[in-house]
């Protein structure tokens, strides 16, 4: 009996530490901070707030408390106070990514970077310098005063933290992924030293940094990237019946192959929603995201054009605009018990057609398990990875375009049960892994499902798990915070 409860017992001690832990690092946050810059109260609307996300079943985690750092030494000065303490802990920018744990934390310490929200252009170099805090709508907003922006979110309530994850942009096919466009990265590393990562220091760092794992490394706290021109797009939404699903995923395949102006972009979207059709596809929509850089596009998406829409936005719109498509605040309406997944396909094939129809037969199969589906086309054109390649390439090495990657969004009802929802997000994920991956290209970060391991895609990823090492030698960040497997 004894060799039975002394395991018992270990576990019960554990988790006792555990919990314990959190508060520990809590008060010691705020004998060095001040109280302003923290909270413990569940009611008060700042935790309110800090602990809502775009995924809403991470709501459901509270942490001991919400720290609000104004700096990096603030930084440094609380992730030095949960290491002390052996506190679980979470890093929260925008809070986009659906995954647990990702930017959540439950009974330990939250960084909310909300209050970093400092910006900085330079005409004489172009170069643009913001911190973490906010959305990239806040941050192109800023920079517009000089008729300049950055690459980052194509929706303008997603947090900056997206850039680490590589990030794709309407303006991608010009200039590459938002991490191709870094230039130096104030980081606080897990012992909280504050370094700078640039192509000059710690070059290691600032390889992985772009687009190798988010915040795996330690706490980004202020970016320096290139900013570029912003004028006039023409830009909007082609809004198609399903039945003319055949139509629109061919003029999708024609584009990935075929389209060489780096200045048209597009996302192809398929919706499916849990009401019946009554055989007239009434539980099915096609929304095209058209985007010119310029107020002509010439041809460029004339495949598209051509086919009889049921509404068509499209017209000359600022940036503001474009990425307040369909509609402002998408990013908050949207928010639910939403979930991602990735896949990667190459442009010569029919992986097009197969992937839509195993993902509309899945969604005919399971009526009422889901609020929406949808399924995004996204090109990635040898002109997004010559760009990347021209500026010192990112932790993808992305290989040369064009390629493809697709989002697969699951939304599930709110009140389901644990084991429905588990059997549903079961069923959705043997779904995407049927549809199969193209071998050689990497799953997308941003849009990969945390059991999809996206990093061993990468042809680096062997050089990345050094670097994790190195930064983080007895794997504090991988063991208290979420984040992607290095195994």
């Amino acid at each position: 009996m004894l060799s039975l409860a002394i395991p018992l017992l270990v576990g019960v001690v554990v988790a006792v530490a555990a919990t314990a832990a959190g508060p520990s690092a809590c008060s010691n946050i705020t004998s060095q901070l001040g109280s302003s810059k923290i909270t413990t109260n569940e009611l008060s609307l700042n935790y309110v707030g800090s602990t809502e996300y775009w995924n809403t079943l991470q709501d459901d985690y509270k942490p001991s408390c919400v720290v609000y750092p104004e700096s990096a030494q603030d930084v440094s000065v609380v992730i030095q106070a949960v290491r002390a303490a052996g506190s679980r802990f979470a890093i929260k920018a925008g809070g986009h990514n659906p995954n647990t744990f990702y930017s959540s934390v439950d009974k330990g310490v939250l960084l909310d970077l909300s209050s970093m929200t400092a910006k900085f252009y330079d005409p004489d170099t172009t170069l643009a310098t913001y911190e973490p805090g906010g959305v990239f709508g806040d941050v192109y907003e800023y920079f517009a005063k000089w008729n300049r922006t950055v690459v980052g979110a194509r929706l303008a309530g997603v947090g900056t933290g997206l850039a680490l994850g590589g990030g794709m942009s309407y303006l991608s096919p010009q200039y590459g992924m938002a991490c191709d466009s870094f230039r130096e990265l104030e980081i606080v590393l897990p012992d909280g030293q504050i370094v700078t990562a640039s192509n000059e220091t710690n070059t290691d760092l600032f390889f992985a940094s772009r687009g190798g794992g988010g915040n795996a490394y330690g706490v980004v706290t202020k970016y320096t990237v290139q900013s570029r021109p912003i004028g006039e797009f023409w830009a909007g939404n082609l809004i198609y019946v399903f039945a003319q699903k055949d139509n629109v995923v061919e003029a999708i395949g024609n584009f990935i192959k075929y389209n060489t102006d780096p200045k048209a972009a597009i996302i192809g979207t398929y919706e499916k929603l849990p009401t019946p059709d009554l055989n007239l596809n009434l539980d099915e929509a096609i929304i095209m995201f058209l985007v010119y850089d310029g107020p002509d596009p010439g041809n460029a998406f004339k495949n598209f054009t051509d086919i009889t829409a049921l509404l068509d936005t499209t017209g000359i719109k600022t940036y503001n605009e474009v990425v307040n498509m369909p509609i402002p605040m998408s990013t908050e309406i949207s928010a639910g018990n939403n979930m991602f997944r990735v896949g990667v396909h190459r442009a010569g094939n029919n992986s097009y057609e197969n992937a839509l129809d195993e993902w509309r037969n899945w969604a005919e199969s399971n009526k009422g398990k889901y609020v929406l589906l949808s399924l995004d086309f996204q090109p990635v054109p040898k002109s997004l990875t010559d760009a990347s390649r021209a500026q010192g390439g990112n932790a993808m090495e992305m290989p040369d375009g064009p390629w493809f990657w697709l989002n697969y969004l699951i939304s599930t009802p709110p009140g389901m049960s644990q084991a429905d929802y588990d059997a549903v997000q079961t069923s959705y994920r043997d779904m995407v892994k049927a549809t199969g991956n193209a071998e050689g290209l990497p799953l997308f970060i941003n849009d990969a499902n945390h059991d999809q391991n996206p990093l061993q895609t990468f042809s680096a990823f062997d050089k990345l798990q050094e670097i994790k090492k190195k930064y983080d030698p007895d794997s504090f960040f991988a063991d208290y915070t979420g984040g992607w497997s290095f195994a």
